[in-house]
């Protein structure tokens, strides 16, 4: 039997952590990432097994490099049907979140882009709450709303082997939200269909 596909891109800056972050979720047992998306986009994919009713969701992972030296090369990978958005940020560097909103602004002029679910990753080396923090509330709170963004906190994510209990949950309800959402519009887009049929 095929597996349903859901297919989220990953955005942010060179360095912030994209591939790491992916390898830990795709690859949960195995050691430190030695791929980088320097080269060009990378992709990597996890057989998710949805708690509630055993199904199984492939989840396909296009990392999209941060700097490339044809940055309209990146308008391709964003056409290519991605039905999720991941903004990966460093907690530590504040000018990773002023880069993630720049990259959301390229990717949603890709008119199929507009209204996917977003996560917004907090990341970076050192656990931290970001909701008593000032400064990072007021970087991240406008992010939350202009882009409708799921704030994943993953802070603290290469500091272990795995990803904690916690971080697995939080990556595993975006997907839910994901398979949603995406089963949600092929209902609107199948009625649309019926109603220029008729």
């Amino acid at each position: 039997m095929n597996n349903s596909t859901i297919r989220i891109g990953v955005l942010g800056e060179l360095g912030v952590g994209k591939s790491e972050l992916v390898h830990r979720i795709c690859h949960p047992t195995a050691g430190p990432c030695l791929v980088s998306s320097w080269a060009g986009p990378t992709v990597d994919i996890l057989d998710f097994e949805r708690p509630h009713n055993h199904e199984h969701i492939w989840v396909e992972f296009i990392v999209i490099p941060g700097e490339t030296r044809h940055p309209k090369s990146r308008q391709m990978v964003y056409s290519v049907g991605l039905d999720a958005l991941f903004l990966v940020c460093n907690c530590s560097i504040q000018r990773t979140f002023l880069r993630a909103a720049e990259w959301m602004e390229e990717a949603t002029q890709i008119g199929s882009l507009m209204g996917v679910p977003v996560a917004l990753i907090l990341g970076g080396p050192v656990p931290v709450d970001w909701t008593s923090n000032t400064t990072l509330s007021q970087i991240i709170n406008p992010l939350v709303t202009t882009y409708n963004a799921q704030v994943l906190d993953m802070s603290g994510y290469t500091q272990t082997l795995a990803l904690e209990p916690r971080q697995k949950q939080l990556i595993y309800g975006f997907f839910e939200t994901v398979i949603t959402h995406k089963k949600s519009d092929k209902r609107i887009r199948a009625g649309m269909s019926g109603s220029a049929a008729v």
